[in-house]
C-alpha cells in the first residue's frame, strides 16, 4: 500500500476511534511505539495520519506532553465566537503565510520533482473526491496537506518548519473559510491552478496565484464571521 493510502487509513482508523468514543476527548493517546504496533503501521505514517488529525480539529498535539483527543462539542456559533475573540491573531497568521507561502511556492516551481508533483496531484484528487462524498473533514485536512506539501519541498528546512508551526494553528481557519457555499470547489480549483503553476515551472504564477488564495481565505474568514476584513497589510 502506498504510504500516502497507509496514513489516510490511519486517519480514518482513529477518526472511527474518537467518533465512537473509544478514545473519548481529553484522553490522551497511547505512545508512539505502541499506537504504531496497534495500527500496524509506520512512524512516518502516523506521523503524518496525526498532523492531519490536529489539522481538522481532532487532537491536539502538545510537544514533550504527547496528543490528545479534542473536544469538538464547538458548532457554529462556537466558531464565530472564537474568531472573533481572536481576529488579530488570525490576521497575524494570515500576514505570516501571505510572507512566506507565496515565496515556497515560486521556489518549488523552480525546482520541483516528479514525485513531489504526483503527491500534489494525489492531494487535489482526494480532496475532490472528499467534496463529492460530503467528507468535509476530509476536505479540510486534504487542504492543509497541500499547503505543507508544498512548504516541505521547498529547500528550506528552516522556513518549512516554521511554517508547519503556523499551519498547526489555522484548522479553525479552514473550517471557517470552507463551510460557505461554493467555496470547496473554488478552493480545489485554486489547489489546481497553483499546481499547474508549479507544473510549468512559472514561478512567478506560483507565487502571484498562492498569494489570491490566501487573500481570498482571509477574506472568507470575515465574511464568516460577519465582520468587514481589515485594510491589507503593506507585507501583502
Amino acid at each position: 500500500m502506498a504510504q500516502e493510502q497507509v496514513w489516510s487509513a490511519t486517519v480514518d482508523h482513529l477518526r472511527a476511534l474518537i467518533d465512537s468514543g473509544e478514545l473519548p476527548a481529553g484522553s490522551r493517546l497511547p505512545a508512539e511505539r505502541k499506537l504504531c504496533d496497534q495500527l500496524d503501521v509506520s512512524r512516518g505514517s502516523l506521523r503524518q495520519a496525526l498532523r492531519v488529525l490536529d489539522s481538522i480539529g481532532y487532537v491536539s498535539i502538545r510537544p514533550g506532553s504527547g496528543t490528545y483527543v479534542r473536544d469538538r462539542d464547538s458548532g457554529d456559533r462556537q466558531l464565530r465566537s472564537w474568531f472573533r475573540e481572536h481576529d488579530q491573531l488570525v490576521d497575524r497568521l494570515f500576514d505570516l503565510r501571505m510572507m512566506v507561502e507565496p515565496t515556497l511556492a515560486e521556489r518549488l516551481a523552480q525546482q520541483h520533482t516528479e514525485p513531489v508533483l504526483a503527491k500534489l496531484r494525489a492531494n487535489v484528487t482526494e480532496m475532490e473526491e472528499a467534496a463529492a462524498g460530503g467528507d468535509m473533514l476530509r476536505v479540510i485536512a486534504t487542504d492543509a496537506e497541500f499547503h505543507r506539501v508544498i512548504a516541505e519541498n521547498a529547500g528550506n528546512d528552516d522556513v518549512a518548519a516554521l511554517l508547519r508551526s503556523v499551519l498547526s494553528l489555522v484548522g479553525a481557519e479552514r473550517r471557517a473559510a470552507l463551510r460557505l457555499p461554493g467555496q470547496i470547489s473554488k478552493a480545489v480549483k485554486e489547489h489546481r491552478e497553483i499546481l499547474a503553476a508549479i507544473r510549468r515551472s512559472d514561478g512567478t504564477s506560483a507565487r502571484e496565484r498562492t498569494l489570491s488564495h490566501l487573500h481570498e481565505a482571509k477574506a472568507l474568514v470575515h465574511q464568516y464571521t460577519g465582520d468587514d476584513e481589515p485594510a491589507q497589510s503593506t507585507s501583502d
